[in-house]
Formats: structure tokens, C-alpha cells, sequence
């Protein structure tokens, strides 16, 4: 069937000339160049203009942006800077302060030992002075009984009662010479 198509084709000879609708004729040729050029001067003028000056702010605005985090930058290092500043100013006040209190403490502690030092001291005294007392008392207590059995003993060997008031003289003297010695 085909080349029977292909003989009809043939015999119809006619030889017409094939226009290739791909390739473009010289009259398209200089309107489609013209339509180009005019495209291209109105998108010159009219477009190019705002697209540049947009990239322009956007540059400026990145511009900026980048001096403001230096600037950022700068601020949170000096911050920073008066952070540690005060930190270390807190750090050596607090330390001033524990270093009064220890001396403030070591001042009320030696105190409070001296004061607790002459309290015994005074205790001491009093406790020596009533120990003295007592020790004198419990002599002269001594004495009289001392006195009295020395001359009660007396009396039974000598077998006759002695006066008490007229030998006392003589037991406080050996009492006296034997206390010392105690």
C-alpha cells in the first residue's frame, strides 16, 4: 500500500517547492530582531533601574547589618568586661568581709576567754580565800577541842581535874608550832 501511495505521489508530478515551517523567513528575520531591540531598550530602561537599585538596598541593608552585629560584638565584650569587673569586686568585698568576721570572731573569742580567765581567776581567789577561812576555823575548832581532850587526858593521868582556861596557853602554842609544819 505504501508504494502505491508512493507512485500516486509521484505521478502526480507536480513539483512544488517544500517550505520548511521550522526555519524562519528574512522578513521574520528583521521583525523578530526589531521586536528584540525594543524589548531589550524598554527592559534597559523601564526594568534594569528598579532590580538595581533593590540589589543596592539589599547590599546597604547587609551593610548594615554586619556593622551592627560588630557593633553587638564590641557591646558584649565590654559587658562581658563589667561582668567579670564586678564579679571580681564582689569576689574580693566578700572576701574582706569573711576576713572582718574571722577577725571580728578571733577578737570577741579572746575577749570572751579573758573575760571566762579573770572569772576564774576571781572564783579561784574567792574559792582560796573561803578555803583559808575554812582552814582557820577548822584550827580554831581544832584548837578548843585539841585543848580540851589535851587537858581531859591530862587530868586522868594526873588523876586530878586541871583547869582547862590555864593550860589552853600551852596547846595553842604546840598547836600552832605544828600547824605551821602541816
Amino acid at each position: 500500500m505504501l508504494a502505491s501511495l508512493a507512485i500516486l505521489a509521484e505521478g502526480a508530478g507536480e513539483t512544488k517547492e517544500v517550505i520548511n515551517p521550522v526555519l524562519p523567513t528574512v522578513p521574520e528575520l528583521v521583525w523578530g530582531g526589531i521586536a528584540f531591540f525594543l524589548l531589550l531598550i524598554l527592559m534597559w530602561a523601564v526594568c534594569l533601574p528598579p532590580i538595581k537599585k533593590a540589589m543596592r538596598q539589599r547590599e546597604e541593608q547587609i551593610q548594615g547589618d554586619l556593622e551592627a552585629a560588630e557593633r553587638a560584638a564590641v557591646e558584649a565584650e565590654q559587658v562581658r568586661r563589667d561582668y567579670d569587673a564586678t564579679l571580681a569586686e564582689a569576689r574580693s568585698e566578700a572576701a574582706r568581709i569573711i576576713d572582718e568576721a574571722r577577725q571580728a570572731g578571733e577578737a570577741q573569742r579572746a575577749e570572751i576567754v579573758g573575760a571566762a580567765d579573770t572569772e576564774v581567776s576571781a572564783q579561784r581567789m574567792s574559792a582560796m580565800a573561803e578555803i583559808e577561812t575554812d582552814r582557820r576555823s577548822a584550827l580554831d575548832q581544832l584548837r578548843g577541842e585539841v585543848g580540851g581532850l589535851a587537858v581531859a587526858a591530862a587530868s586522868k593521868v594526873v588523876q586530878r581535874p586541871l583547869d582547862t582556861s590555864a593550860n589552853q596557853s600551852v596547846v595553842d602554842d604546840h598547836v600552832n608550832r605544828n600547824s605551821g609544819q602541816a
